[in-house]
């Protein structure tokens, strides 16, 4: 097994009993300090753990460059046994496929009772591989970027004798938190707004130790210059003069594209639209098909969605709590065409509460909403507009990488 720093591969000899990670090196020059190491947990149920874990491991980098070695681990993935990693991979195509049963699963479990049960069976069998990882790598802070590690993280430091290392949690949901997140032996946790931040408060965490900093999101979402945003209308292959919609369904291209791309093209709108179809290569194929028609561009998966949002007048997507933050952060106005059960109605509610976007679930609200909004010198597109400032968190992944370093530091 090799376990990566962020930015650098880390050597690691492996544990014979479940092949994980006993010492870890780093090559540092004559006279200067090693490297101190921090250790975010991340499971890849969904794109934005990793994706949030990654911004923050970014920032450090950056801002306090050569200090902090940055650990990311999977360990429902790397260090648990092959029955946890089945279980947690089912997450993406319940969610896909029957995300009325994943919003059943997320009522049921939440509650402090559901969660301790959890507590005391599946993630047992996370506790043993992270004990390993943690007692091999000993890192100055453990950050947590999902609800289901606060807890086998905060047992197994608990019994690490001497450590006192902080743990983190951050967040990665904007406004309904699940009781897996807002766990008391937690020494920090971020919330993604207000509404999020009281609702932990109320579920009994310690106010002191509760901070709505945001969402982390990569500093390549910020939004764009006028000149930058025609250098990349060009590079991507965008109309320099026309309306750009840009439809995004994840990294699955789920969210019926093909019916809403088709329903824009086919309402003769004076716009082009974009389709980001992700790793949904049959979608892909149809939407090729029609690409004579110069107001339709379209991508596969890809890694710029930075640049495809700063090139945007508007984005359709689902309600997820990146994709929101990320466009907030373009200040790039959303229309939200579908939430997940449980998890997400929040998001919906809180992005048409500040005037950032619109709910639109049917496809005659779709064509309705952008006609209205494209429309020249549309009065709802500037208010939008408008709203957008106010609504972005931009600081928000610099100020959690902040509080990391902080806790971190004050343990030597």
């Amino acid at each position: 097994m090799e376990l990566r720093a962020y930015g650098i591969p880390m050597a690691i000899s492996a544990r014979p009993r479940v092949g994980l990670p006993a010492a870890a090196t780093t090559d540092t020059a004559p006279g200067t300090t090693a490297p101190r190491d921090l250790l975010f947990l991340i499971a890849d149920t969904g794109g934005g753990h990793r994706a949030s874990a990654m911004a923050v491991a970014h920032c450090l980098a950056t801002g306090e460059a050569g200090l902090w070695s940055v650990h990311v681990l999977d360990p429902f993935a790397d260090a648990s046994p092959a029955v946890v990693g089945r279980v947690v991979a089912l997450y993406s195509p319940l969610i896909r496929h029957a995300p009325w049963v994943w919003g059943a699963l997320f009522r049921a479990t939440n509650s402090r009772a559901a969660v301790a049960a959890l507590r005391g069976t599946v993630l047992r069998l996370v506790e043993p591989g992270l004990d390993d990882v943690i007692t091999a790598l000993h890192p100055d802070a453990v950050v947590s970027f999902h609800p289901l590690l606060n807890h086998p993280a905060a047992h197994v430091l608990q019994r690490l004798p001497g450590a006192s290392i902080p743990l983190i949690t951050v967040i990665t949901d904007l406004v309904d938190v699940h009781a897996a997140w807002t766990y008391a032996g937690v020494d920090a946790l971020v919330t993604g707004s207000p509404a999020a931040l009281d609702a932990c408060r109320r579920a009994g965490m310690a106010p002191e130790r509760c901070f709505d900093l945001g969402l982390p999101v990569d500093a390549r979402f910020l939004r764009h210059t006028p000149p930058a945003r025609a250098q990349l209308r060009r590079r991507l292959g965008l109309g320099h003069d026309r309306f750009v919609v840009l439809l995004s369904g994840g990294g699955e291209g789920s969210g019926g594209l093909e019916r809403r791309a088709t329903a824009l093209l086919d309402a003769n709108l004076d716009l082009q639209v974009a389709v980001i179809c992700g790793r949904n290569a049959r979608l892909r194929r149809r939407l090729e098909s029609l690409v004579a028609d110069s107001r339709l561009v379209v991508a596969g998966f890809v890694d710029n969605m930075a640049d495809w949002m700063g090139a945007a007048d508007l984005v359709v997507t689902k309600a997820g709590p990146g994709a929101i933050t990320e466009a907030l952060s373009c200040e790039l106005p959303l229309l939200l065409t579908s939430y997940l059960p449980g998890q997400e109605r929040g998001n919906v509610d809180l992005v048409v509460g500040l005037g950032a976007g619109r709910y639109v679930p049917g496809i005659r609200d779709l064509v309705g909403a952008v006609a209205e909004l494209s429309a020249p010198g549309s009065p709802a597109l500037a208010a939008m507009r408008a709203a957008l400032p106010h609504a972005a968190r931009p600081h928000a992944t610099a100020q959690i990488a902040g509080l990391v370093s902080r806790l971190a530091r004050r343990r030597r």
